[in-house]
């Protein structure tokens, strides 16, 4: 069968036309549209807020050589659309449809008719600084299986234009794109290869988009990378940062990134573009368009193991309650959500703990604090140990977090209780929770009347899992399976992480593990099937348990569009630091190489 998708090197290129993401400009026309608001009907259902100490992307403010509009200088002529009919038109695109082409270096957009009387030739839109509209924010991206987490601008301009760069030895991109960076930095020099491709089917693991084609191809081919628009962004991409700027980041300043385009409108007949720009501008352009709102973007952390107990709570009594998590706070603090597994119960009569073989676990209600300084939002309670001190003391508890006004999940008063997602919405992003232990039903199981985690049924976990995506909810569902001294998962943890990915789970993740284990891709959502430990003593057990994940995840206008592995490792058995360079490459090689992480569709260790 022949392929409807095709590479085209720049320099064999003359006109061309690709597909850009449909909704890039259609605020032009559509911010006056608001979304529906309301409060959440449920107790389970939580509005947050980001924390205080976050500090807002600043608003970008983009310089305009000709105003569009200014009270200083009024039109005494206010056009009509019946004024505009000799030959101008302003094309915008419909949001339906993947229908924006670039042709000539300008963005050339399928007809939308809000005024019929208008007629050709369009008003076009392009890169410049002429007649600015708004901006557009390009990414620099690769592969996920990518050890590479930032170059220099300088790196990514020598390719451009000298053909040089030690990272990669192609750029994929769409004419869009390359059309922006050469209004930018001039004909490319560099193997650029122009995607152009019209949509096909494919198999289940793949897409029916030609966003996945391109992605997949990039995938397949060796040193290869792309840009693309920031709304094109997928957790299989890995975001590379320029300077330090990434556009996944709460840091991120559009003003100051290299790859922000300025959009202008454009026309031969200056003087009726002008008449267009003045009317479309009174009717609907209230602020300049961009394709990035940082209103609209929402950053979850999950986290392994934590127990603060043995060793752990030894430190925390000898040095500060705080010293577990002092080098990581900082970058939990600034998530939206902060996930913490805790597995260990406080208790009022919690005994002084020792360095050793004590298996009966408990925390004071002082080691809250340290909970407190990551800047905790959600608790998973599917631990193993949560039943420890009784019913009573998983009570205690349950209480203590609720007085944080920290839902929990996974874990409660009873079977009910226990088994019940929690949802929450950030920046228009609903995100719920889901969890369950996966060991002996008879192992610290709540019942219809005893406390308890639950006891995985995944028939329940699916459908579950499919109610919440029915009611507009991106599911994250976490899993205590039994513990595992491997990179590689075993046959439960690959059964039950497929079944609820399948349902329709955006992310899965093992909070049992005490070593890592390694991640995927399954259907459209990612697998993560142990992360190791957070806080906790159990390390120096096996070869790899000194070292583990924290996973940061991206939400933008209610789509997971990234996810970053963030590499710790641990100095003693109290204290929990961020993994050097060195020790982070050899980290990420290992979670790449042992699970031979390829595109959807092929599961490697079945292979073995």
């Amino acid at each position: 069968m022949q392929s409807m998708s095709m590479l085209k090197p720049f320099k064999n290129l003359r006109g061309f036309s690709g597909f850009l993401v449909a909704f890039l400009i259609m605020s032009l026309f559509f911010t006056a549209c608001e979304p529906s608001s309301g409060s959440l009907p449920t107790s389970t259902e939580i509005a947050l807020e980001p924390p205080a100490t976050q500090t807002a992307p600043p608003t970008v403010t983009i310089p305009t050589q000709t105003p569009l509009i200014t009270e200083e200088t009024p039109d005494p002529f206010e056009p009509t659309p019946d004024d505009l009919t000799g030959g101008l038109r302003v094309c915008l695109p419909d949001r339906e449809h993947l229908s924006l082409y670039l042709e000539s270096s300008m963005l050339a957009t399928m007809n939308r008719e809000p005024n019929p009387s208008m007629s050709e030739p369009c008003t076009t839109v392009k890169a410049g600084d002429a007649h600015q509209i708004g901006e557009m924010v390009l990414a620099l991206v690769a592969p996920f299986p990518t050890v590479i987490d930032e170059i220099k601008t300088a790196d990514l301009q020598a390719f451009w234009q000298k053909g040089e760069s030690e990272h990669f030895d192609s750029l994929m991109m769409f004419p869009y794109a390359l059309n922006s960076l050469t209004w930018l930095w001039g004909e490319p020099i560099g193997d650029v290869e122009i995607f152009d491709s019209t949509p096909y089917f494919m198999t289940a693991y793949e897409y029916e988009t030609y966003a996945h084609v391109f992605m997949k191809e990039a995938w397949t081919r060796e040193r290869t990378w792309a840009i693309v628009a920031f709304e094109e962004l997928h957790p299989r991409w890995k975001v590379i940062a320029l300077d330090g700027q990434s556009p996944i980041h709460k840091s991120f300043k559009p003003e100051t990134y290299p790859l922000t385009i300025p959009l202008s409108a454009y026309d031969e007949d200056s003087e009726q573009l002008e008449r267009a720009i003045r009317y479309f501008g009174n009717w609907k352009l209230a602020e300049p368009f961009s394709n990035y709102h940082p209103d609209k973007l929402a950053t979850v952390i999950l986290t392994g193991v934590t127990a603060m107990a043995r060793a752990t709570a030894v430190g925390m009594d000898e040095r500060g309650i705080l010293v577990p998590g002092e080098d990581l706070a900082d970058v939990l603090k600034e998530a939206d959500i902060l996930h913490i597994s805790n597995e260990v119960p406080f208790a009022e009569n919690c005994p002084k703990q020792s360095r050793g073989g004590y298996l009966v676990f408990c925390s004071p209600a002082s080691y809250m604090e340290l909970l407190r300084s990551i800047g905790t939002d959600v608790v998973e309670l599917t631990g193993d140990h949560f039943q420890d001190y009784g019913s009573a003391g998983m009570l205690y508890t349950l209480d203590l977090y609720a007085k944080e006004g920290w839902p929990v999940y996974g874990g409660g008063k009873d079977i009910f209780d226990a088994r019940a997602p929690i949802k929450l919405e950030v920046n228009g992003n609903k995100i719920a929770f889901l969890g369950c232990n996966a060991k002996s039903p008879n192992f610290a199981q709540a019942s219809e009347t005893s406390t308890g985690a639950y006891h995985c049924d995944m028939d329940y976990m699916a459908q579950t899992v499919k109610d919440l995506v029915e009611e507009g909810y991106l599911p994250i569902v976490t899993f205590q399976h039994e513990e595992r001294y491997a990179w590689q998962p075993n046959a439960q943890m690959t059964r039950d992480f497929d079944i609820v990915l399948n349902a329709g789970a955006v992310i899965a993740s093992g909070s049992q593990a005490h070593q890592p284990h390694f991640a995927e891709f399954l259907y459209d959502g990612f697998a993560h099937y142990g992360l190791g430990n957070l806080f906790f003593d159990q390390y120096g057990v096996g070869e790899y348990t000194h070292w583990a994940f924290i996973d940061r995840h991206v939400f933008y206008d209610g789509r997971h569009i990234s996810t970053e592995l963030l590499t710790i490792r641990f100095l003693d058995r109290v204290k929990a630091t961020w993994a050097s360079p060195e020790e982070r490459v050899e980290m990420l090689e290992m979670l790449f190489d042992t699970g031979r992480m390829m595109w959807p569709g092929t599961k490697p260790w079945e292979q073995q």
